[in-house]
């Protein structure tokens, strides 16, 4: 009872939500725990008390990351709600694709059904499923959601002929090799070629693709960042960080001249144990370096 009442006091100035109050009974389920634990080591009940009490440190610094985490989550949801109606042109967009895939589909087990050892079905399956894919691609960068502002016309049409060109050339390829092999290797070395250039392109159009986030998902990405870069920074100390890559850098230059060494001395047999050892090292140092000392 003297724990509750004292966890209530801690958190007088917080809302009564249901993340503060799960909070405050595992912390006075913990505090119940430890004075047992110190009252069956001989300590009376008060000074178990105030030696556990004395243990929690800053527990309203954690509630108040719990209540920031809420909020966040809280608008986050409350924007994520938000229905965003998809235009026509979207909803024909998608039909169209969606009917071109579903006859292609059919189309090809059709003719893996009758086994009639024609290729020609399925290089039309390939065309119509990579149309489709293509139109996907477009329709879906050009909607509006409750997240993103919608891509420009002319970049999600350049994202759709790079999927139609990529999915086209894979899917020939594979008919090609499946129904002639490497007979027709021309046709074949283009068809790999168009994937290699769309691969390119796309990663040009990843590199150069502007921020399309709504201003509510902006803002809470980056407090996410900024609270991840907090987190990490009170757990890693940036001196012991460069004390532990120098430290690193050295033995490991000095493990691959020895595992040179050694290989033209002796032999290239056993002279690999040596990155078994250094592997050990490394792991003594990181304890050493990052351990927290009680």
């Amino acid at each position: 009872m003297k724990e509750k009442v004292y966890v209530d006091r801690l958190f007088a100035d917080y809302e009564d939500t249901p993340e503060i109050r799960d909070f405050k009974e595992e912390i006075a389920g913990n505090l119940r725990e430890r004075i047992k634990e110190l009252v069956s080591k001989g300590l009376d009940e008060e000074n178990a008390f105030d030696k556990a009490t004395a243990e929690l440190g800053d527990i309203t610094a954690i509630a108040d990351e719990v209540g920031k985490k809420k909020r966040k989550e809280a608008i986050g949801q409350m924007y994520m709600r938000v229905k965003v109606p998809i235009t026509k042109k979207t909803a024909v967009g998608m039909s169209v694709a969606s009917g071109l895939l579903l006859i292609g589909v059919v189309l090809a087990l059709i003719t893996f059904f009758r086994a009639t050892g024609v290729a020609s079905p399925y290089y039309s399956t390939a065309v119509m499923l990579s149309v489709a894919c293509a139109l996907y691609t477009y329709f879906a960068l050009t909607q509006e959601t409750a997240a993103h502002y919608p891509m420009k016309s002319r970049r999600a049409l350049a994202y759709g002929i790079v999927c139609l060109i990529g999915f086209l050339g894979a899917g020939l390829a594979v008919v090609s090799l499946l129904f002639h092999g490497f007979e027709i290797s021309a046709a074949l070395v283009i068809e790999l070629i168009s994937i290699l250039l769309t691969i390119c392109t796309l990663i040009f159009l990843l590199a150069t693709e502007t921020k399309r986030q709504k201003p509510w998902l902006k803002a809470l990405v980056e407090r996410e960042i900024e609270d991840s870069i907090k987190f990490h920074m009170d757990i890693v100390d940036p001196i012991k960080a460069a004390r532990f890559g120098v430290a690193s850098c050295g033995l490991w230059v000095l493990a691959i001249a020895l595992f040179v060494t050694l290989g033209l001395l002796i032999g290239w047999q056993h002279s690999w144990l040596l990155f078994l050892f250094s592997m050990a090292i490394q792991v003594f140092m990181t304890a050493t370096i990052f351990g927290k000392k009680k």
